[in-house]
């Protein structure tokens, strides 16, 4: 679940505190919900919906992939990190409407190192559910639940930027996003849920790696989520 670190981004290990890994398997895990919407984990029976939400072009261009599933096999494997004995690897989580029970998005902490070192938040949503405000509900009601999951102090090679020089010999912990430059919907996610932005750096594009393509990296620490 690491990702491949930027040469571009300086970094530095510094102790600090992240939950307990692997993260608490499927079956402990409650729901929890927010004013419209109810999160739970992943079963075998939501295949369906994750073949319906990851073959959508307008959607899966912003994910790591850079491309909506192709081949089955694409989805099957999808879902399968997402159930036992995979599921400790992945702390995200099936979006539903509580009005009507339909699944209309996926989020949660899906890489426990990202390119800046932190583990890192990331979701995707139906696109016919877009612009209804669902994002940035799902993103502040999921970092309640990820900050109070039990912690162990650690070391932890992370991006210099991240790390507040106030801080004493533990740093304080952050979680990441990672945004494609031109994905302004995303970003003005991330900034309205307080997360800062850190720097910007280049990547081979998934899609043709002869081309690159800017990544734009925040962070958020705990107790900086905007009301």
């Amino acid at each position: 679940m690491e990702s491949k670190k930027p040469s571009s981004i300086d970094f530095v290990t510094v102790k600090t505190t992240l939950p307990v890994y692997p993260f608490p398997p499927n079956h402990e895990r409650s729901t929890f919900r927010s004013e419209r919407l109810s999160m739970r984990h992943m079963t075998e029976d939501d295949f369906g919906f994750l073949r319906t939400l990851r073959t959508c072009p307008d959607g899966m261009k912003w994910s790591s992939q850079g491309g909506p599933d192709i081949e089955m096999e694409q989805t099957e494997k999808s879902l399968s990190l997402r159930l036992p004995p995979k599921d400790g690897e992945r702390y995200d989580w099936v979006i539903s409407l509580i009005e009507t029970g339909e699944p209309i998005g996926l989020g949660g902490t899906c890489a426990w190192s990202s390119e800046l070192g932190w583990p890192a938040l990331g979701y995707i949503f139906l696109k016919e559910h877009w612009g209804k405000g669902y994002a940035s509900e799902f993103v502040k009601v999921y970092l309640d639940e990820w900050w109070s999951l039990p912690r162990n102090e650690v070391e932890l090679t992370v991006d210099k930027n991240t790390i507040l020089e106030e801080d004493g010999d533990v740093k304080q912990e952050c979680i990441s996003a990672i945004t494609l430059s031109e994905n302004a919907p995303s970003q003005n996610v991330l900034k309205k849920a307080g997360f800062k932005f850190v720097l910007s750096w280049t990547e081979a594009d998934t899609r043709d790696e002869s081309q690159e393509v800017t990544l734009h990296g925040f962070v958020v620490r705990k107790g900086k989520v905007v009301v």
